[in-house]
């Protein structure tokens, strides 16, 4: 329900800051002396982040261009791995929104803000972990093209997460919770070599 909640508040967010980048773009668009209404140049694409899949955990995403130097993208992650009966698990699921705004003529380079939530469930020795992740931080990278609808996107995040968890252990094939905790990450929080598809 945590997540829920989280996601909840996030959405109407986004909106507010779509509707208020899409006006200004259309008033700097009258005051440049361009007529009563200029069409906004934008994109919608498909994404797909090349190092998550090789690591067995799918991730597809949507970027959506407002206008020339801005960008709204939405993120998701999941995976689900069992091996060795119970004793090994490799699970989780995540969503990453991020806002961000392109550099130079060409609008390759950019710089960006994201909010990364979700939960895991990892054991790959006798104790495992299950909990959930909330953080954000900044982000920044440079779009390569390759042809008129596809690119390749590197990327790297940078911020803080926090991860509240409970450590357990399979005994007789039943989860024994051990005890509770948390930790806070600060440093890398993302990485990609994503595919880009532009659909329009």
């Amino acid at each position: 329900m945590k997540i829920i909640n989280h996601i909840r508040r996030i959405v109407p967010i986004l909106l507010l800051v779509t509707a208020a980048v899409r006006l200004s773009a259309q008033e700097k668009g009258q005051r440049a002396g361009e007529g009563v209404h200029k069409s906004i140049e934008s994109s919608l694409s498909v994404r797909a982040n090349l190092m998550r899949w090789a690591t067995l955990t799918p991730d597809i995403g949507i970027e959506w261009h407002i206008d020339g130097k801005w960008g709204i993208l939405l993120n998701g992650s999941y995976t689900s791995w069992r091996w060795n009966g119970k004793n090994r698990r490799y699970a989780l699921w995540e969503t990453t929104p991020e806002l961000r705004y392109y550099l130079g003529e060409k609008r390759r380079g950019y710089i960006g803000a994201m909010f990364k939530t979700g939960s895991f469930n990892y054991k790959f020795s006798t104790f495992g972990k299950q909990g959930d992740i909330i953080g954000g931080g900044i982000t920044g990278g440079y779009k390569m093209k390759l042809n008129d609808t596809l690119d390749l996107d590197f990327s790297l995040g940078l911020g803080c997460l926090h991860a509240d968890y409970e450590k357990y252990t399979i005994i007789n094939d039943v989860r024994v919770r051990r005890e509770n905790g948390s930790r806070n990450w600060l440093g890398p929080t993302s990485a990609g070599v994503t595919l880009v598809w532009v659909i329009f």
